[in-house]
């Protein structure tokens, strides 16, 4: 179970999450998509981009790794973990076709199926 330690950081992780998914993340697909000029990006599929998440395998199946090493701290890591995989599937796997729709991305043959 959840330890008092590790609930105490629960809303800091929220906060930071939050921060990754709807200013970090957004950033970092602009200033890749800019570099890119050949694949001349509309602004609709930079925006779909921004939104859609990653699953946050790497960080689990390291935060994973890190707790049999035992390493000092590691509810912490495990709860920043825990969140980071969460709020987007939460959040944004729920929303993705809505998004993709209201963005005009998906084809007429797409809407149908979705």
């Amino acid at each position: 179970m959840c330890s008092d330690r590790s609930r105490a950081f629960f809303w800091p992780s929220v906060i930071v999450i939050t921060i990754f998914m709807f200013i970090a993340r957004p950033l970092t697909v602009l200033a890749c998509a800019l570099l890119d000029r050949r694949a001349k990006w509309e602004r609709n599929e930079l925006f779909f981009m921004f939104w859609v998440r990653e699953t946050g395998v790497i960080p689990a199946a390291l935060s994973g790794m890190m707790t049999a090493a035992g390493i000092k701290n590691v509810e912490i890591i495990a709860v920043v973990t825990f969140m980071a995989v969460l709020l987007p599937i939460v959040s944004q796997a729920n929303t993705t076709a809505f998004v993709a729709r209201k963005l005009g991305i998906l084809d007429e043959s797409d809407q149908e199926g979705a």
